[in-house]
């Protein structure tokens, strides 16, 4: 696919914009190499002042099990201001590159997403990396472990749970370190910028939408970049696959992949094989689930993409 002179420009600036996440959209194919070497020089690194947003204090949420019965009418996490600025930073710049390779792409009547008229692959995911959690209360560093893991970094659970700070409790959502895994995650990795998203308990149609994209568009950033889920898991409500659903659960998971342009999440989960976790032979290491129910899983917490 050759890029029209004006596309190329308006993809470039976008890119630039974001840092190495403005490249999250651009598969091989659609570009010519040298577009793609000028776009891999437009994208140097990962944005500092994206990912520092993440290390500023913020209000304590923990993934302590909750005393309340459901998250009926629960707002998001309340986010620091350069969160919010980071986020939406973020969410511009990617949305301006999809747009311009939308263009570029030329019309795809059979499409019905973003993804699709960018031409992005129908289905992605990234290498299977799922490891049991050490501990009962370590599916935080299991899932930071397993994300570096996707990028080509090593971390043990027990560094990255001393990175995180993870204590009994589980690891924060956000606290006076900033947001935990996105903290971490980018101090031990530079192949994505990560910021946290709040979700209502009820997310709307345009969050589960903008989720959708930033799934597809991480997932095809530069060999892939995985995103981080924050269930709230409540009694009787949705949960993943194999956990028991007459209990409330707080629980962190790595999301690797889609299918169906975003519309279905792949993702893996560190309960599978440990031994600490009564239910572990009931969950899968790897499982799909409609992108709408993962989002209403998240909600009352959220994920970082």
């Amino acid at each position: 696919m050759m890029l029209a002179r004006g596309t190329y420009r308006a993809i470039a600036v976008a890119a630039l914009a974001l840092g190495p996440a403005g490249a999250a959209a651009i598969p091989a194919a659609a570009a010519t190499p040298g577009a793609r070497h000028a776009m891999a020089a437009a994208a140097p690194g990962t944005r500092p002042d994206i990912a520092a947003a993440a290390g500023h204090r913020a209000r304590l949420v923990t993934d302590a099990r909750p005393s309340r019965r459901g998250k009926t009418g629960l707002a998001a996490p309340a986010m620091t201001a350069a969160m919010h600025s980071a986020n939406a930073r973020k969410q511009a710049s990617t949305l301006a590159l999809l747009q311009a390779m939308a263009r570029s792409s030329g019309p795809r009547p059979k499409c019905t997403s973003l993804a699709c008229r960018a031409g992005l692959p129908a289905a992605r995911d990234l290498a299977g990396t799922q490891q049991p959690q050490v501990r009962g209360y370590f599916c935080g560093p299991a899932t930071v472990s397993e994300m570096l893991a996707q990028v080509r970094v090593k971390v043990s659970q027990y560094r990255a749970a001393r990175q995180l700070g993870t204590n009994a409790s589980g690891t924060d959502w956000s606290d006076a370190s900033g947001y935990p895994v996105p903290r971490v995650l980018n101090h031990d990795q530079r192949r994505n910028a990560y910021v946290a998203v709040a979700l209502p308990w009820t997310p709307t149609t345009r969050q589960i939408v903008t989720y959708e994209t930033d799934l597809v568009a991480d997932i095809n950033y530069n060999g892939g970049a995985p995103l981080a889920g924050n269930a709230y898991e409540v009694a009787g409500g949705p949960h993943l696959v194999g956990n028991p659903v007459n209990q409330t659960i707080m629980h962190w998971f790595d999301i690797r992949g889609y299918q169906n342009y975003g519309a279905i999440t792949d993702y893996e989960d560190s309960v599978h094989g440990a031994g600490s976790i009564g239910w572990s032979l009931n969950v899968p290491a790897y499982s799909s689930m409609p992108s709408g129910t993962i989002a209403d899983i998240v909600g009352a917490r959220g994920y970082d993409w």
